[in-house]
């Protein structure tokens, strides 16, 4: 249930202990489900307030923070705080807890517990987003220290997300805003994206490894096809690694993209920047739209056959990606067969020679 916890008078945090004890103590109060109590509350007021205040350049108060948890989360716990400043202004606050060790219970499953791309999205924020620029969420406020208290806190985007293939308009807006996105993060000084991972020529060997470990578990059938794609994924990797890089978002979903309505700026919002990194645009999403938006932004003459074509190993490189996470997870998900398909159709259509 949503709890309400008056913050009024709250000026400093609660005397940091020992770095393992404190950490396990706040990893047992959100085991618990306590993550109401009013230390947990009063701490995170303190942090917006510190934030909101650097942002406005003026100090902000809290008087009012009404939590609910989200039941839509599902990698990260999250919560939609209702905020009421002092003289009475609310505020919606989207919260997001970024500590693995609090991943939802589906999710500890099949993801990994280090923390580089729980602090990449951080970064991301801090770093590359513009909400001026690309209409993305405003970093409101975050906190991270050796507490294991790893936060962020942004705007509140809404609630609808773009999920249906069958939104043609609404994924040709997505489209054209992942053109100017890419179109202006490609020449970003190295200083704004050091922290990023690189699709670079290891990269793509290493994928090129982690196929080759789920073969043995394949059935017969599966391990041709699969053994087939790694054999033609072994020519294109030199082409891959040469290709001219920007900042991807890495998992360019209709459940990453927020729908914004009655807001000024873009219609859609894209969140959840944990897998971002320097890579081909095309990784991220391709038509027509991202084509003739791309092409104008950059004001680069491209070709429509030749960028398709080029596509083949991209689709060939993330369907052996794909393939490689769910082997694992196949039990969990028909995310396994449906890349499998995906497989085959790009080598009958674009390799059938090898």
């Amino acid at each position: 249930m949503p709890g309400t916890v008056s913050v009024t008078g709250v000026k400093t945090t609660p005397p940091r202990e020992r770095v393992t004890a404190a950490s396990r103590e706040w990893n047992r109060t959100w085991r618990r489900g306590q993550s109401n109590d009013d230390r947990v509350a009063r701490l995170m007021a303190e942090t917006l307030e510190q934030g909101l205040s650097r942002l406005r350049g003026r100090s902000v108060r809290i008087r009012e923070i009404r939590r609910e948890f989200l039941r839509s989360s599902s990698s990260f716990r999250t919560e939609r705080l209702h905020v009421v400043l002092d003289g009475g202004n609310p505020l919606r606050v989207f919260f997001k807890d970024l500590n693995p060790e609090h991943q939802m219970d589906k999710a500890r499953t099949v993801r990994e517990f280090g923390l580089a791309s729980s602090h990449r999205e951080l970064q991301m924020y801090q770093s590359v987003l513009s909400p001026a620029h690309f209409g993305t969420l405003h970093l409101y406020a975050s906190r991270w220290d050796d507490r294991g208290l790893y936060w962020i806190f942004l705007e509140d985007g809404g609630r609808t997300l773009l999920r249906s293939f069958a939104d043609v308009e609404r994924w040709t807006v997505a489209a054209r805003w992942a053109a100017r996105f890419h179109a202006a993060t490609r020449d970003l000084p190295e200083a704004q994206t050091s922290f990023l991972p690189r699709y670079d020529h290891s990269h793509y060997r290493e994928c090129a490894e982690r196929v080759r470990q789920i073969l043995p578990n394949l059935e017969a059938g599966e391990r041709r096809l699969v053994s087939r794609g790694l054999d033609c994924y072994a020519k294109c990797i030199d082409w891959l690694g040469a290709r001219p890089r920007t900042v991807i978002h890495g998992q360019f979903f209709g459940q990453n993209i927020m729908l914004r309505t009655g807001h000024a700026g873009p219609e859609v919002a894209v969140i959840d920047w944990e897998t971002a990194a320097l890579g081909p645009g095309s990784f991220d999403l391709v038509s027509p739209a991202y084509f003739e938006a791309y092409q104008a932004e950059t004001r680069q003459p491209m070709d429509w056959e030749s960028f398709c074509r080029d596509l083949a190993p991209v689709v060939l490189y993330q369907s052996l990606k794909w393939l490689a996470w769910w082997g694992h997870h196949r039990r969990l998900s028909h995310k396994f067969s449906n890349f499998m398909k995906e497989l085959g159709t790009v080598l009958e259509e674009h390799f059938a020679t090898g």
